[in-house]
């Protein structure tokens, strides 16, 4: 039943973005906008009470402020904003625990660029325990991804993803078009390399199960596991099982292991 509830949810979601996209057409800042506030607006709505989701900055603990954030959700029990004004807040590193960066479209190689050069920059500000998410609405497919980051102009002479640049990238990519959820992974073929994997799932009716459905899911985890492992909240967790079969398998191989 619950399975059933989300779905529904989700796919209201899709539409919502998609009514956007069908009435504005020609002026991109501000699908940009409400398709951020849609997504704020759905999330607020269904991750559990206990958090905020909203826009703004963080602050480490050298007082230095980040970038702006699309959407910060953060732990809004046990700590306030440093600062507020309208919809618009700065929090300490320590309480988010988890940022998304929205886009309408990528679907071309400097403006993925540009999107690896955000989060190296807004990850020195996060706290190690936050999870960084890639929210794109119409996303190129993942191999062209793969393309993207292997084009990409390290700061350098080393032309290549290692362990340190790694850890700055995206843990999540959402791609929902072209349907799919990358996650940060080993990723095992002729050799063991790291990188992303993205599984595709059929539910208990042979049906496709979207990426937005599935990046909902891992937010809705992520949420739970820190209120439960920050011991704020006594709620009783209803769990999303998954009642899915494995229909495919993609990844992007950036470094050896």
């Amino acid at each position: 039943m619950f399975n059933e509830f989300y779905r529904l949810k989700t796919e209201e979601l899709l539409n919502e973005l998609s009514q956007v996209k069908t009435f504005i057409k020609k002026h991109n800042p501000t699908i940009g906008t409400l398709t951020e506030e849609i997504l704020r607006k759905f999330l607020l709505t269904y991750l559990p009470k206990g958090v905020s989701v909203e826009q703004g900055f963080v602050v480490d603990n050298a007082g230095v402020l980040s970038k702006q954030i699309d959407i910060i959700i953060y732990d809004s029990q046990l700590f306030a904003p440093f600062y507020r004004i309208n919809n618009i807040v700065i929090v300490p590193n320590n309480s988010v625990i988890a940022i998304i960066e929205v886009k309408t479209t990528v679907k071309s190689k400097t403006a993925f660029h540009d999107i690896i050069k955000y989060f190296n920059s807004i990850s020195k500000q996060l706290h190690s325990n936050t999870s960084k998410y890639l929210f794109i609405y119409n996303s190129a497919d993942v191999s062209r991804l793969g393309d993207y980051f292997h084009s990409f102009k390290h700061s350098t002479e080393y032309q290549k993803f290692d362990h340190d640049t790694f850890q700055h990238l995206p843990d999540v990519i959402a791609g929902i078009d072209s349907s799919y959820l990358l996650k940060k992974d080993y990723v095992v073929f002729e050799r063991d390399k790291m990188g992303y994997t993205s599984y595709n799932y059929l539910d208990n009716t042979d049906k496709d199960i979207s990426s937005l459905e599935l990046f909902y899911k891992d937010i809705n985890s992520k949420v739970h596991n820190y209120l439960s492992q920050a011991a704020i909240s006594k709620l009783s967790e209803v769990s999303i099982q998954d009642d899915n079969t494995l229909k495919s398998i993609f990844a992007i191989e950036l470094f050896d292991m």
